[in-house]
């Protein structure tokens, strides 16, 4: 969203999500809401056995398709299935071809990809070698996720994925603006989706950054992450297309930015300045300051580095006299990984629709290095811009400008 597309709004018309909080995402909100603790034990043989994660309830199998092809999926493609059903759904679309004659191009983040079919099958093969199923091995590659949604609901274009772990879905959802605005598309999808696994929960514990007592994001004496499960899937429409249709506009995603330090392949540059230069173009792009926003959904992963970076990047952004509020929802919902951007994307809209602040996780005594007041209990305020941002390996940062439909017939609705 730069250039040609600065201060062009793209509509969200339509939002499907599944998380640990629930199966839809007035489920999810409502828990987020309540700071409804949903953590348990990863009960899987090995030393991160009694760790908490935040697992999705039971999914439930959309009626067309049958059980032994459900059963095949990996979990994250089962979670991205529910949630492109819901999002077509609210955004008033048919699931079968829901833009006939026209491009939809679908962008979606993962990471797990289909990590568990093949833990799975790893399992089978040390037990008896002869034995162990092949086709679970299917699911492996991260096409495999777009090309079950494309095939399923008809969609006339192959999907583009993004793998760049916890900022893969906010990407996807800036390549969908920008394909909008450049006038490929008028209409696009894009979110994420990801599982939980061994790969991922034995891995982030063996870099000793799992909490024990789950997350709690700039707590000063916070302990690490909480990993999590989940799909968030918008629609995302030009303003003028909307229109056309009827549609109901959710909220916009006006302005969009991503950075990379390249600091270390693991660790984000302690001082923060990529992450906030993410931030400033991102309002810039959606043509308002830095006062004009009122709430930040920060990354706040609750490890050391990671929230002491964003406090660094807080600081340099927002001056004493606007200091809007910040919390993660990362507790209530677990990180999601490459899902993470869309998730939190959608419970922003919820926070605008709803005017109210989603709150961070329980915190004992708040980092002193955090400039901005934590909200830590949910709370009505007047919430027109929020800031979303996201922060992953390889030191690559996003930031979304999140805004109320913008007053008034847009230039492009004019015409």
């Amino acid at each position: 969203m730069t250039g040609a597309g600065c201060n062009t709004p793209i509509a969200v018309t339509g939002i499907g999500m599944v998380s640990a909080q629930g199966l839809s995402l007035d489920e999810s909100w409502a828990g987020v809401v309540a700071g409804r603790d949903i953590l348990a034990p990863w009960n899987v043989p090995g030393p991160a056995e009694k760790l908490p994660v935040a697992r999705c309830p039971e999914l439930r199998r959309p009626q067309d398709l049958p059980a032994y092809f459900w059963n095949s999926l990996a979990q994250t493609g089962r979670l991205a299935a529910i949630a492109l059903d819901q999002a077509l759904a609210d955004a008033g679309l048919p699931q079968q071809e829901p833009s006939p004659g026209e491009p939809m191009p679908l962008f979606v983040g993962t990471t797990a990809c289909g990590m568990d079919l093949v833990e799975k099958f790893a399992a089978q093969y040390l037990a008896d070698s002869e034995r162990a199923d092949l086709r679970l091995l299917a699911r492996l590659e991260p096409y495999a996720l777009g090309e079950l949604l494309v095939r399923r609901h008809k969609l006339p274009q192959s999907a583009t994925i993004f793998l760049s772990t916890c900022v893969a879905s906010a990407m996807a959802l800036g390549a969908a603006c920008d394909a909008i605005l450049a006038g490929h598309a008028q209409i696009a999808l894009a979110g994420g989706s990801d599982a939980l696994c061994q790969v991922i929960v034995s891995g982030f514990n063996s870099l000793k950054l799992i909490a024990p007592d789950g997350c709690r994001p700039f707590d000063e004496d916070r302990a690490g992450m909480t990993p999590g499960e989940g799909s968030a899937i918008l629609v995302l429409e030009s303003l003028a297309h909307a229109a056309a249709r009827g549609a109901r506009i959710r909220a916009c995603l006006s302005g969009y930015s991503a950075t990379c330090d390249a600091w270390h392949i693991t660790g984000p540059q302690p001082d923060g300045s990529h992450a906030a230069r993410a931030m400033w173009q991102a309002t810039a792009t959606a043509g308002i300051d830095l006062g004009q926003i009122n709430y930040i959904n920060a990354h706040g992963t609750g490890t050391r580095d990671n929230d002491a970076m964003e406090c660094r990047a807080f600081a340099r952004l927002f001056s004493s006299n606007h200091r809007p509020p910040v919390s993660s929802t990362k507790r209530w919902t677990g990180h999601t990984f490459g899902a993470a951007g869309a998730v939190e994307a959608a419970l922003c809209i919820k926070a605008l629709e709803t005017q109210t602040l989603p709150p961070s996780g329980p915190v004992q005594k708040v980092d002193a290095a955090l400039s901005l007041p934590l909200a830590q209990t949910a709370r009505q305020a007047r919430l027109r811009h929020v800031l979303h941002c996201n922060s992953a390996f390889g030191g690559n940062n996003t930031a979304l400008v999140i805004s109320q439909r913008p007053e008034g017939p847009s230039p492009e609705e004019k015409s």
